[in-house]
């Protein structure tokens, strides 16, 4: 009997092997596992801990916080704007100290950027504001700058200091509607700090879907920055409560989620010179407008 047993299970056995040789979809399945694994692990490797950086509380006159940006080499001061009124504030993180002085009248601010001699802010209806980096603490003279792109909302501003060139993004613009991707413009920065069309890029849906379905026939970002050590730009959306990173040529390389607890409305993004990330969030239902601190 034990004899028979034996060989009994050998036939089993020898019955298996062939029908997974016949049939190799089995193995597909652990190799397709293993590469979906491999895909989910590229793309979370952001070198940023964005479940615990360093959280800091503003004082109440930022609780409708939206762009930031630093000036070349000086990583204590931040500056802000809200959107709500035409402030350019300044934030010192070692002393807490908040300061801000009028540029405009009361708007929708959505972004601010830093060139080499000017800052500039981004309205939501796409026009832009400047005045130079001298003027900072008694800002006296202010150029307008409308109807340089076509009609939509906008939220996202990026000054790149090095090449000269300013990038904005659109949050929903007309030419958008018929074509699934959301398109961004291209300045040069003029020595009167006014912008010069220089061309446009644009990212597109399909690739977004590959790394979140969630995301399907829109993405709405409310702002860009790009880090500077590795060419990457980092791209914010509150509404889809995500963070994604692209090359330098805009195809998508990452989507981190991000917990709707630590970043009610997150809606600023930037680089100090260290490459340290830092998020900024309105209040949302909190009582106070927050900075995240991410340290490399």
């Amino acid at each position: 009997m034990k004899d028979a047993t034996r060989l009994t299970a050998l036939a089993l056995g020898m019955i298996s092997m062939v029908l997974l040789a016949c049939n190799p979809s089995n193995a597909n399945k652990e190799r397709t596992t293993s590469v979906t694994d491999v895909t989910t692990d590229k793309q979370q490797t952001i070198p940023y801990r964005l479940s615990s950086g360093e959280k800091i509380n503003l004082p109440d006159e930022l609780l409708e916080i939206s762009g930031i940006a630093f000036l070349e080499g000086q990583d204590q001061d931040i500056y802000a704007i809200q959107d709500e009124q035409g402030l350019l504030f300044r934030y010192n993180l070692s002393t807490q100290k908040l300061t801000f002085n009028p540029f405009g009248k009361d708007g929708d601010y959505e972004d601010i950027g830093i060139s080499k001699t000017h800052f500039f802010i981004l309205k939501s209806n796409g026009a832009i504001y400047s005045f130079p980096i001298t003027d900072k603490d008694n800002i006296q003279t202010v150029t307008e700058q409308k109807d340089i792109l076509p009609k939509g909302e906008y939220e996202g501003l990026f000054v790149d200091k090095t090449s000269n060139l300013a990038y904005v993004l659109c949050k929903e613009c007309r030419t958008d509607k018929k074509q699934a991707q959301t398109t961004g413009y291209i300045f040069s920065i003029g020595a009167d700090g006014k912008f010069n069309p220089q061309g446009e890029f644009a990212i597109q849906i399909d690739e977004l879907k590959k790394f979140d379905p969630k995301i399907k026939k829109t993405f709405k970002p409310s702002a860009l920055a790009k880090k500077n050590d590795s060419n990457e730009w980092y791209i914010l959306s509150s509404i889809d409560k995500a963070l994604v990173v692209t090359d330098e040529n805009f195809h998508v390389k990452s989507i981190t989620t991000l917990d709707p607890k630590l970043f009610p409305q997150p809606e600023g993004i930037n680089f100090d010179s260290k490459s340290n990330l830092y998020i900024s969030s309105e209040a949302g239902d909190q009582d106070k407008g927050i900075i995240f601190k991410f340290e490399k």
